[in-house]
This record gives structure tokens, sequence and C-alpha cells, in this order.
């Protein structure tokens, strides 16, 4: 059998797990720097890196249903949201996606996309210039409202926004540290931070509950709650335990990126206050600071996939490499963005890669996945990622708090937090 090269982590599998879940991002830049296949060993075990773009369309994409998501990363999911279109098999998956989808089409989005503007400078009405600010909570709290507003019809003030944002980053941080964990696979949880997790779950499960009890049915138009609620699985509707799971499941697990991607909007904005300064007066360089920040902050880091039949082979330098059940393959989709022979430069932070005769490839930007399991709410998630950015320009550059690095646990994060301020750019008049 080829060999492909291989990072050793530890020769103790629970020592591998608790030294990888420190700094994930480390072993995994290790594993891509050997190649574009390459191996993180942990104890006897080895999972598979792959950071050739081609090489991830033909696992998302062309053989989607020859690979699935491992019980690793659907259990903890399941745990802290509950049962939803993120921790379905694929198959209850491919009879609940035609239920919701539609909702999520251009046309369906339209109306409530009209709104955006309006929704935003609600929220960063009480933002001022200079008022120290925990951003990270504040995206989260944008990215909430538009979701709301998209999903459900509902119209959430400041206050209740927030409270709900500070509940959902709870239930994120207990799920990002359960992945990766030896303790991922086992279908429950214990201890005092289940609980205290439990308890956040259970403020964002009444207030689902609640706009689910107050919808009136021809106030939903085509949201994702009216397509739920009109939905019928074997002539039956879902009931309330089903969509509310599915609900949470898209406010949790889908918004959480969207607002993990703002926040490294702000964190290259103080970074690069000239290019955030450009932002602010042409509105044709927002999609370029956008799609740079996707590319260099990929909100998802990284998919896993395990192969759901024998025979599984993944090309590799040597030749052709049998992924065995259940082996696990990681499409680093941080690593593919970091490829120097299609981003020159890559750690360099560029928005003109994207404009102009300097634009390279689509295929090698894929910060929503692909495929069929593919993020369902992508084209919302930009709509928003090119609204919001232009309203926070508008409010002045921006000062980070401390320094930053980053958490790739459930999505990739500023490690501890993000806070800081807007500030009066010197000579610009914004």
């Amino acid at each position: 059998m080829p060999k492909i090269p291989v990072v050793r982590i530890d020769r103790s599998l629970l020592r591998s797990l608790r030294v990888f879940s420190n700094d994930r991002l480390r072993w995994l830049d290790e594993a891509a720097a050997l190649g574009p296949v390459a191996g993180l060993r942990f104890g006897p075990s080895t999972v598979f890196v792959v950071t050739d773009a081609e090489l991830a369309r033909t696992i998302l994409v062309t053989d989607a249903a020859a690979w699935t998501r491992p019980p690793t990363m659907r259990l903890p999911v399941r745990l802290g949201v509950g049962e939803n279109i993120f921790t379905q098999t694929d198959k209850a998956w491919s009879q609940s996606q035609p239920l919701i989808a539609p909702a999520f089409r251009s046309r369906a989005l339209a109306s409530r996309l009209e709104r955006l503007g309006e929704i935003i400078e609600r929220q960063l009405s009480g933002v001022s210039v200079g008022q120290e600010l925990d951003f990270e909570l504040l995206m989260g709290q944008l990215a909430l409202v538009i979701a709301a507003w998209v999903f459900l019809g509902d119209q959430l003030d400041t206050d209740q926004a927030r409270d709900l944002a500070g509940h959902q980053r709870q239930v994120v941080e207990w799920v990002g540290h359960r992945l990766g964990a030896l303790s991922a696979g086992i279908p429950f949880a214990w201890g005092g931070d289940a609980r205290r997790m439990r308890g956040h779950r259970r403020a964002l499960e009444r207030y689902v509950d609640g706009v689910i009890d107050r919808a009136e049915p021809d106030e939903l138009g085509d949201t994702v709650l009216g397509r739920l609620r009109a939905a019928r699985t074997r002539g039956r509707p879902l009931d309330r335990d089903a969509i509310r799971g599915h609900v949470l499941g898209l406010l949790l697990a889908g918004n959480e990126t969207t607002a993990a991607a703002l926040s490294w909007v702000l964190v290259h904005a103080a970074q690069h206050p000239d290019l955030w300064r450009e932002v602010r007066r042409d509105p044709e360089r927002v999609d370029p600071f956008v799609s740079e920040t996707l590319r260099v902050k990929p909100a998802a880091w990284g998919l896993t996939r395990t192969p759901t039949r024998s025979g599984l082979t993944l090309p590799a330098e040597a030749g052709p490499v049998r992924v065995r059940r259940p082996g696990v393959v990681t499409v680093y989709l941080r690593g593919i963005h970091r490829d120097p022979s299609v981003w020159p430069d890559p750690e360099r932070f560029d928005p003109a890669r994207h404009t102009g005769e300097d634009r390279d490839p689509a295929r090698h930007l894929i910060p929503f996945g692909l495929g069929p399991r593919g993020c369902i709410g992508q084209h919302l998630a930009l709509a928003e990622l090119r609204a919001i950015t232009p309203a926070l320009a508008t409010h002045g550059d921006v000062q980070i708090t401390g320094t930053v690095s980053e958490d790739a646990s459930f999505s990739l994060r500023a490690a501890g937090g993000l806070r800081g301020r807007f500030v009066e750019p010197p000579g610009d008049g914004a």
C-alpha cells in the first residue's frame, strides 16, 4: 500500500486528541505543508488531510454519496442544539432538504433582504465612536436579528437580540469544545458545563416556541418557518420538536459562521485601515474585502468525511491510498485557501486578488463547502456580509483590544472573544 507523508502528534490516542484540541491549526498546517494529501497520526490512527481543491470537489460533489459526515461531528451538534438538518444522516437530509431549500433561493429571500439596511442601522444606532464593545457579541447579535427576520419573519429588538446572542455563544462554545475531544462520539452530555449549556439552549427554545405559537400562517410567507409548518412527510405535518430543532440548527449552527466571518472583517479592518477606508468610500470595494476575508479566515475551516462503502482511495504521489471505514478525511478549507501555487504570498491580506485581471478562479475559493451537504444558507450569508460590512465601515476605523489568534473549534473564531472600538479616522471626516 502506498504511503503518504504523516505528522505524528503523539503515540497515545488520548494525548493526541488532547494536544490536537489545544492547537488544531498548528497540526493541520503542518500536514498541509507536506502535500495535497497528508496524514495526522493520532496514536495508532491516521486522519487524512486534503488541501487540493479539485480533490475536495471530487469528495464533496462528484463522489458525495460515497462519503458522509462522521458521528463525532454530528453528535456534539445534536447534544447542543437538538436534532436538525445538520445532524441528520444523508438519507434523512435528502428528505428534509427539499422542504427547506426553497426558502433560501434568491427569489424567496428577495423581499426580506430589501429590509437589511433598515434592520442593520437600527441595531447599530446605539453604537458610538470610542465606545468599548464586545465585537464578537455584537456581530452575533447582528447576524441573529437578520436570521430571525429571514427565517421566522420575527423582528427582534436590540436588547432581546443581545440576550439571545449571548445564549447562542455559550451553546456554540460548548459544542466547539466537544468537537475533536475523546468524548465527541459519546451520545450524551454530563457535568456542570453540560447543565449550563442546556440552560442556555432552553432560553433559545423558549424564544423559538414563542415565535411558533404567535405566528399566523398567512404572515409567514416563504420563510423557513412557513415552509416547515406547511411541510408534510409521509402525509403528516412536522411536530413541534422537529420544527424547533430545524430552526435552532439554522439559528445556531448556520448563523454562527456568519457571525464569525463578520468578526474577521473587523480584525482585517483594524489591521488594514487604508483598505477599510476604501470600503467606506467606494461600494465596489466591499465584495473584494469580503471575499479576501473568507479566503484568509474561512469560518468553516474544514469539513470531515468518512467512507460509506469500502474500496475508497485518495490519489497520492506514490499511488492511490485506501481509506478504510471508519477512517476520517478532513477537507481543510483554510489550507486550500492558502495554497501558494494559487494564492501567491497567501498569508497577505489583499482584496485585489478578487478584482479585474488578478481574479483567481472561483474553483479555489470554497468557504461554504460544496455539494449536497454544502452550506444551505450561503446566499443569505453573503448577502449579510455584503450589507453589514459597509454599514460597519461608516462607523469609522476599527481598533482591536489585545492580540488576536485563531480558535478552530466549531467555526474559526477569535480565541477568547473579540473586543474593541470604532474610532474617528484621522483626516477622513467619516
